[in-house]
């Protein structure tokens, strides 16, 4: 691995090497407060689900549909507990003192809006939050309350009240009403008003130079793959000096979205040449649900996003990490398994870039899984792309149940998909989470929905057909007992999701009125 330099606040840094070996993989939070001396960025919980140790990381996108896009630079909160140091390579890394230089008397328009709502009381969380809405400003040009509101939803706060905070975002919201929809253009704009530093202008000028010099100097042998690590750091949180992780969201290569045709090895039953997204491993939950091709192979899915994490995750959790990381409940890998998705596999030689192997395998992703936290993943492997079938005409819902509405694991969860050929159901796949000791796929409840007629003037017998699929589905799963849920309550709750499926694909067929008289 090369030399590390990272562009903090308003100049660049290169972190000195430990035990011989630069620290790729050290968490952010403990360079920044512990060296840099910057402790505004605060340790909390040190698992990513309070926001108190968030930092603005500015980037060029990699454009995962290339085009106008390509290279466009953006700032975006990240949990710096759960980010690699080796992640910020090339980049712009802005911590709470750096926004301050914004403005000669120190409040940028957000921390003044939180002062003069009286949006902080203790002060523990303010940074945060003050990180969240100054890149949610960063990153739309239409700024309204419920984007702040979502911006914020990996933040705590344990003694201001959300009141206070809700109208200091709201006084942004008007304030910044209409943004440049450029996305240069708007960090300008927002230089000028002092939301952000002018060191902003100093990393759009010559940054893109420094990160790809910062990503052709990765090599060397990795001691682990690592998406975006918001799963790794939490059972990691203090690595050896010496780890040196192969950090993939970094690697060139590994975080576009694209449209291919299927080939004989990865039809997975369908037609040779039917069209497939190809989304690397590397992309994050955040670009996958703002991706113009998967929106438009799959129509309406970015209304389940808010179901995964927070913000502050989805802006750094990848779409491979998630399905790699083996979890039984893994909501991405529940929600591929039921969109009859395809893994891309390939063999890493050491020291070479993921994005230059060759002849790759591809698996089924109900195959992939092989035991509790196990795969099929054989030595020297990893998980290069997920494929997933762009089939028009597809319907598709996903479900979960859990404690909490946001950033929380989810006790069940549950996805369904199907098209309508000839008025019949064709392709049904059901998938669950939190059932066994690894995701799967409820293949007797969903052969019961395969070939039905579709009538949507005939609530009562999509109604019928609902009850039938939900009993068979509580019936297939075994789960076992544990914090987060009885076995009994999960085989309870499979069923349930399954009904609610069918009111969310059925709903113009008022079906729920013949399930819940």
């Amino acid at each position: 691995m090369g030399s590390l330099r990272i562009f903090v606040n308003d100049g660049w840094v290169e972190p000195e090497a430990g035990l011989g070996a630069v620290r790729y993989g050290e968490p952010a939070l403990d360079f920044i407060r512990g060296e840099l001396g910057l402790t505004g960025t605060k340790e909390g919980c040190r698992e990513g689900d309070c926001g108190a140790c968030a930092v603005l990381v500015g980037e060029f996108a990699e454009a995962p549909e290339g085009g106008k896009s390509a290279g466009e630079p953006r700032y975006r909160a990240l949990p710096s507990c759960l980010l690699a140091l080796g992640d910020l390579a090339g980049k712009h890394l802005i911590t709470i003192e750096g926004l301050s230089a914004s403005s000669p008397d120190g409040l940028t328009p957000v921390m003044r809006a939180f002062l003069e709502e009286n949006a902080s009381q203790c002060g523990f969380c303010s940074p945060g939050f003050v990180i969240a809405l100054s890149a949610w400003l960063a990153g739309t040009a239409r700024p309204d309350l419920a984007g702040a509101m979502t911006a914020v939803d990996g933040n705590l706060c344990r003694c201001t009240g959300y009141g206070a905070i809700r109208r200091a975002a709201e006084r942004l919201a008007v304030e910044f009403g209409t943004l440049p929809e450029d996305a240069a253009e708007r960090l300008g704009f927002l230089v000028e008003k002092a939301v952000l530093p002018r060191s902003v202008l100093a990393f759009l000028e010559k940054g893109r130079a420094e990160e790809v010099t910062a990503a052709q100097s990765r090599g060397g042998i990795a001691d682990a793959a690592i998406g975006g690590g918001t799963d790794w750091f939490v059972r990691n949180p203090y690595p050896e000096a010496d780890f040196k992780p192969l950090l993939l969201r970094s690697t060139p290569g590994m975080a576009g979205i694209a449209t291919i045709a299927g080939k004989a090895e990865i039809s997975g039953g369908r037609r040779e040449g039917a069209e497939w997204l190809r989304v690397g491993a590397a992309v994050t939950v955040t670009d996958f649900f703002a991706s113009k091709l998967v929106r438009e192979a799959l129509p309406g899915i970015e209304k389940f996003e808010s179901q995964f994490a927070s913000s502050l995750i989805r802006n750094l959790a990848t779409i491979g990490g998630n399905v790699a990381n083996a979890s039984p409940v893994g909501d991405i890998t529940s929600m591929l398994m039921g969109l009859g998705a395809v893994l891309e596999l390939g063999e890493i030689p050491s020291g070479q870039n993921p994005a230059l192997h060759s002849e790759p395998r591809f698996l089924a992703i109900e195959d992939f899984f092989v035991g509790y936290k196990k795969t099929a993943l054989k030595r020297n492997e990893i998980l290069l792309a997920v494929l997933i079938p762009a089939d028009a005409g597809i319907f598709f819902s996903f479900e979960k149940i859990a404690k909490r509405e946001k950033l929380d694991i989810a006790a069940v969860n549950t996805a369904m998909s199907f098209r309508v050929e000839g008025g019949r159901i064709a392709g049904v796949r059901i998938s669950a989470g939190g059932v066994a000791a690894i995701p799967v796929l409820l293949e007797k409840a969903a052969a019961l929905f395969e070939g039905a007629p579709v009538d949507r003037d005939d609530p009562k017998t999509l109604a019928a057909f609902a009850r039938a699929v939900s009993s068979a589905a509580r019936e297939e799963v075994s789960p076992i007992s544990d914090v987060r849920g009885s076995a009994a309550y999960r085989k309870r709750m499979t069923g349930r999701l399954v009904l609610a499926h069918f009111i969310r694909l059925f709903e113009d067929a008022g079906i729920a009125k013949e399930l819940f008289p």
